[in-house]
């Protein structure tokens, strides 16, 4: 098959990883495949859209972000449509697979009579806090079109059965589409070795620099478990927050300012560390060194980082709603917690009193990992479920 996927920014998160093993996988078994990308900064992107082995166009660069700092939505619309047209005018495809941006569906249908395929991570209007009245007047035809777009795609995938549930509760007019649910998956790269506890030790959080990441609750946990363990051994410990970083965004610069500020307030800046950006490698090192890893997004809709620290045999302290929910096993993967700063630190203070415990725990997050959220079986599903909607649209042709 011949695979367009179309995605507005291939930088680092998420929704970039996904569509990155996505291809790759693809690719792997046969099948000829194009990612069309807006903005692709190569100094913060994964490494197989960089070193040759997807083929990555960019189209529409020079289109703004935003006007004046507002216009979010509508621009990345503008910026997505002239992506699809320029990619699906220039290039044979059998199937397009539309990422995030369901708006221009419409515009992908009306080009192409290859079948299309949204992968949807999140509702988009469920990302947006309502705000005032005159927001929502402003947010409501973006949010019909969002519906409207997503009931033209052919299939349907979601990234958990959370997504799914939040799937219908948006989109009430699409009762009768059952959306896939497509985890992601993981490679296992790490290598078998453990990594020796005795180094110091130091608790980990993996997020982009993004508000709906509520790093601030990292840090107040740290701030409480700094009054709970003996001076000497917090003195030991270090917190350090790794994640992808946009200078170009007013939003990450303003989050990163909040948390340095924020660990001023509760005296612990001495004891933390900002890792902005980090390649693969870097990422790589920090899990096979820390202590565990602590997620603290309230909703995420999966969330990748907690099937990354479990390939890395580190246990995983995580809200307990959403994707991590269907990832973690409390009590035997790591901890599942309310997202409040006392019950983050309590979880925190078990691995720093029995280190043992954290190795247990990593040894079968691993396991796990291996049983079900490999990026082989992703790959395997996603291309069955993509064979199953090309096999559908020839028939109908």
């Amino acid at each position: 098959m011949r695979v367009i996927f179309l995605h507005p920014d291939l930088g680092l998160g998420g929704a970039e990883r996904l569509i990155v093993d996505a291809a790759v996988e693809m690719q792997a078994r046969g099948h000829e495949v194009m990612i069309f990308t807006s903005h692709h900064d190569r100094a913060r992107a994964f490494a197989p859209t960089i070193d040759g082995t997807l083929d990555v166009r960019v189209r529409g660069g020079l289109l703004p972000l935003h006007v004046g700092q507002r216009l979010r939505a509508p621009s990345a619309i503008v910026r997505m449509a002239y992506l699809a047209a320029t990619a699906l005018r220039a290039e044979p495809h059998d199937v397009v697979v539309c990422d995030l941006v369901a708006h221009v569906i419409p515009i992908v249908r009306a080009m192409t009579r290859a079948p299309i395929v949204f992968y949807c991570h999140f509702p988009d209007q469920l990302l947006v806090p309502r705000r005032n009245r005159l927001y929502q007047l402003y947010r409501a035809p973006i949010d019909r079109l969002e519906q409207y777009g997503t009931g033209l795609a052919d299939r349907v995938f979601v990234n958990s059965r959370f997504t799914a549930l939040r799937f219908r509760d948006a989109f009430p007019r699409l009762a009768d589409r059952t959306p896939d649910v497509v985890y992601p998956g993981i490679a296992l790269t790490v290598p078998p070795q453990l990594p020796s506890l005795d180094d110091v030790p130091f608790i980990l959080s993996v997020s982009r620099f993004d508000p709906a990441k509520n790093l601030r609750l990292a840090i107040e946990a740290f701030a409480v478990l700094r009054r709970t363990l003996a001076p000497e051994v917090f003195g030991s410990l270090r917190l350090v927050l790794a994640g992808g970083y946009d200078q170009r965004l007013r939003e990450d610069r303003a989050v990163v300012d909040g948390l340095l500020a924020l660990a001023g307030e509760l005296g612990v800046e001495d004891r933390m560390t900002l890792v902005r950006s980090p390649s693969d490698r870097d990422l790589q090192g920090l899990l096979s060194r820390a202590l565990c890893v602590v997620y603290t997004p309230e909703d995420e809709h999966f969330g990748l980082v907690p099937l990354e620290a479990m390939v890395a045999r580190k246990p995983v302290v995580a809200v307990n709603r959403g994707g991590p929910a269907e990832t973690v096993i409390d009590g035997e993967t790591g901890f599942l917690c309310p997202p409040e700063a006392a019950a983050f630190a309590g979880a925190l203070a078990r691995f720093v009193a029995e280190p043992a415990l954290a190795r247990t725990m990593g040894v079968a997050g691993r396991a796990r990992v291996e049983a079900g959220f490999t990026r082989a079986r992703f790959g395997e599903r996603f291309e069955a479920l993509v064979r199953e909607v090309v096999g559908a649209g020839r028939r109908r042709a």
